[in-house]
């Protein structure tokens, strides 16, 4: 039976009472009661406080009512601590205003955290959120209902937009994160015949009890710990069944409650550092409109008017369509190639596994170097609509456009590298780094000297020791190639990416995937 049907009963249980009208008063002051309860310790007191507080019933009931009543307070102590907790605990959230919660997975990785702030009525109205790991590495991220703002952390890129979608999402993440709601639901559940969960009172009176869910046709259990003074939820822990044992899949942890938040925790822009590059679609809208151009004709012409912008120089128009990147940004790195003329753009390749109505555009494109020579750039620009929420028949550049790929020199001994396979690339690039032979590593690193992961590079993999080179592979529709390797001191445990999508036709070193710091291996 469902705790609060019980209650329930065992109050109906009173109606031996000398009159209906003597009846109505008393379950009156019950809900009455009931409704204003303060927390408190027992059913006693509370039950106890509804008799102190109904003279008119506590003289006109019968012996026999009075006898009843007693009976009632002693078998609700005894038999309904699961009811009386469950409700307590409810009743503990009222006015919760700000919420900080850690979200960790069993594997000890840094944990996910999520500070949100809500008005009297349970509506989200600001929230800040940090995940550490994503397929576009750490994002730091800030919600108010007059922008959003999203800084990778990993790809030093800060993006500011206004959206619509991220309110329910915050107001999803907060509805999870707010117990009182959650132990409603599990009330719900149970009287559903879908929940089965019971309250354990500690041992320690110092020590806070245990709310043990398990869930009909789902193995698994949940554990809410509580606060032995505020009964707040402290901890949620998330348990799957693993050849027959339980174990730790996840955590939530509740580090503060009504604890105010700073006005500057929504608002990265002081955060940011120098080197970040800022695209603004809050003020200005990004993209090439599609009109009444069909998907691909929209891909196509979105590449070509942003390789034109480049060859007519016009660095606010190329950053507009690259997803609203500032002008000052878009000049600083397109500004060091020189298109002097576009030779083919598409056709369009769909890249459903990407976005549904994406789409690759492969190009050929002049570029003549400062001596006048003449070289093919050939980029495959990745372009997909709607990227800008508030104008979504816009069409941006998302990706496959470097145009530090496009500076890569051609080598006086250009044959040499160019005949290098993947695999022969990257082991001459990591000799490179344990030679410290800068000079030569920069020939695989198309970036400029001035970059500022170059010295981060030479800290952490200067005079590494190559553990193992695996077989290169190539994944998904990227087109370039994946290099897996292992290397010493320090170490890390990731695979290159490589390409030779450039004017050399060489490898070159484009980033790291998979990347997993390692401890530093001992002889």
């Amino acid at each position: 039976m469902h705790p609060n049907e019980r209650i329930e009963e065992l109050i109906a249980a009173l109606r031996a009472t000398p009159s209906a009208e003597l009846d109505a008063r008393v379950h009156r002051a019950i809900a009455a009661a009931r409704a204003e309860r303060k927390q408190t310790d027992s059913w006693i007191i509370s039950l106890g406080s509804i008799l102190m507080k109904t003279r008119a019933t506590k003289w006109a009931a019968t012996a026999a009512a009075i006898v009843g009543f007693a009976a009632v307070i002693l078998v609700l102590h005894k038999a309904v601590p699961s009811a009386y907790g469950i409700e307590r605990v409810i009743a503990a959230y009222n006015n919760i205003r700000f919420l900080h919660i850690k979200d960790s997975d069993a594997k000890g990785a840094q944990p996910s955290e999520f500070w949100i702030e809500c008005d009297q009525a349970g509506r989200v109205t600001r929230a800040r959120y940090y995940l550490p790991v994503t397929e576009d590495g750490a994002k730091l991220i800030t919600w108010t209902p007059q922008r959003t703002e999203l800084w990778f952390q990993g790809k030093h890129g800060f993006v500011t937009f206004q959206t619509k979608r991220i309110q329910p999402w915050m107001q999803s993440l907060l509805d999870q994160s707010q117990p009182q709601l959650v132990l409603k639901k599990l009330l719900e559940g149970k009287k559903a015949g879908k929940v089965d969960f019971e309250m354990q009172e500690p041992q320690d009176a110092s020590q806070g009890g245990t709310i043990v869910v398990t869930r009909k046709g789902k193995p698994g259990k949940e554990i809410y710990h509580l606060d032995p003074k505020t009964d707040l939820i402290t901890r949620i822990e998330w348990y799957r069944i693993e050849g027959g044992t339980e174990v730790l899949a996840s955590t939530k942890e509740f580090c503060d409650y009504n604890t105010p938040i700073a006005d500057k925790m929504f608002s990265l822009r002081g955060e940011l550092p120098k080197d970040v590059r800022i695209s603004d679609r809050l003020n200005q809208i990004a993209g090439v409109p599609q009109q009444s151009m069909t998907d691909a004709q929209a891909a196509a012409e979105t590449v070509r008017q942003f390789f034109q912008a480049l060859l007519d120089k016009d660095y606010k128009k190329a950053g507009l369509i690259e997803c609203g990147e500032l002008e000052e940004y878009a000049k600083a790195e397109y500004g060091k190639i020189n298109v002097t003329a576009i030779i083919s753009i598409g056709p369009p390749v769909p890249q459903p596994k990407w976005d549904k109505r994406g789409f690759k555009v492969p190009c050929k494109l002049e570029l003549t170097g400062p001596d006048g020579q003449k070289t093919v750039w050939e980029p495959g620009a990745y372009v997909r609509p709607g990227d800008d929420e508030m104008h979504p028949d816009y069409w941006n550049i998302t990706g496959g456009v470097s145009a530090g790929e496009a500076a890569i020199k051609i080598l006086p001994d250009n044959a040499k590298y160019a005949s290098m396979t993947p695999k022969a690339a990257a082991a001459a690039f990591f000799k490179a780094c344990a030679d410290r032979n800068w000079g030569e590593v920069m020939k695989f690193w198309p970036s400029p000297e001035s970059d500022p992961w170059l010295e981060r590079m030479k800290e952490h993999i200067g005079g590494l020791e190559v553990i193992s080179l695996g077989e290169p592979y190539q994944k998904d529709e990227y087109p370039g190639w994946y290099v897996p390797y292992e290397i010493k001191v320090p170490a890390f445990e990731v695979n290159i990416r490589v390409s030779n999508a450039n004017p050399a036709k060489r490898y070159v070193i484009l980033g790291f995937y998979d990347s997993k710091l390692r401890p530093q291996a001992t002889d």
